[in-house]
């Protein structure tokens, strides 16, 4: 092998992962591709947070296309966005995912704040979650008809996020 080309060889690897580490920091946190878009919600059996006797599957969510929001009574963020939940629920369902949280402290939040939720999941193992790969609290979840996932955004939904994200991705979904 060419000696010049050994003396360089620690050089491009260097310039290789910096030119990765600048890319992967350069690229915007809310919008993380999942391996979930375009494949069903994952199969799961979890109490309904606000009628522990009843079990909650993928069976039990609207045939239409609608939101999965994963939230908790001790996240901060998502405080802030269940005003805009509330709204966005007198147009579209919305299926809680009450996430690593006491279900007390959800229940409470929800008779505080209202429930926006036509379904609430207690995920209060985060098991769930897993299956999705939930980074944290705040994400949001287009599903399809089908029980299809279309859309992910994690973190914060403000109402520019909702207006030029996630509603033209429900919409498209709706006008087909």
């Amino acid at each position: 092998m060419n000696k010049k080309f050994i003396l360089f060889l620690p050089l491009i690897l260097l310039l290789s992962i910096c030119l990765l580490l600048f890319v992967g920091l350069h690229k915007d946190p809310k919008q993380i591709a999942s391996a979930l878009i375009d494949k069903p919600v994952p199969e799961f059996y979890q109490a309904n947070l606000l009628e522990p006797s009843q079990i909650v599957s993928p069976r039990d969510f609207p045939k239409k296309p609608f939101l999965l929001n994963v939230w908790g009574s001790w996240c901060g963020y998502c405080q802030q966005e269940h005003p805009l939940l509330m709204e966005i629920s007198k147009e579209v369902p919305i299926v809680g995912i009450d996430y690593r949280d006491k279900p007390q402290n959800g229940i409470a939040m929800l008779e505080r704040m209202g429930n926006p939720f036509i379904l609430t999941i207690d995920d209060s193992r985060g098991e769930f979650a897993m299956q999705l790969g939930v980074d944290g609290a705040p994400e949001t979840y287009v599903v399809d008809e089908h029980g299809m996932i279309r859309y992910r955004h994690s973190g914060y939904m403000d109402r520019e996020t909702w207006l030029t994200e996630i509603k033209p991705k429900l919409d498209g979904l709706t006008k087909k």
